[in-house]
């Protein structure tokens, strides 16, 4: 009796950051189809070997990932294609903030990969 085995390939998860912050994409306003300011970009996700690329937006009190079918437009923001019903609307002063903590977030993961 012979076995072989099949290998299935692995998805891989990759998050991607810019080195400037704010960058061309992450710490973006981004606004639903509803014209609702709703978060930030946190990062680009993208999977392979789907391969499947998305964006993870960070509000306040969530997070959550838009895929990139879903995006109609960047520019000064990213226009979404679709409502997100599940992510209050915020205000200006809230892009600050959630621009900050993802800035801390950053400063802290790149001082863990120096140590």
């Amino acid at each position: 009796m012979v076995s072989t085995m099949t290998k299935q390939p692995m998805d891989v998860d990759l998050e991607l950051f810019e080195l400037m912050f704010p960058g061309k994409l992450v710490g973006k306003a981004v606004i639903d189809a509803n014209a609702r300011m709703i978060g930030v970009i946190r990062n680009v996700r993208i999977q392979i070997p789907s391969p499947t690329i998305s964006l993870t937006i960070k509000g306040l009190d969530t997070e959550f990932t838009v895929k990139s079918e879903n995006i109609q437009a960047v520019g000064n923001v990213v226009q979404l294609n679709v409502t997100i019903k599940h992510s209050e609307p915020i205000e200006i002063n809230d892009i600050i903030k959630l621009r900050t903590e993802i800035q801390e977030e950053l400063i802290h993961f790149f001082s863990l990969l120096k140590s």
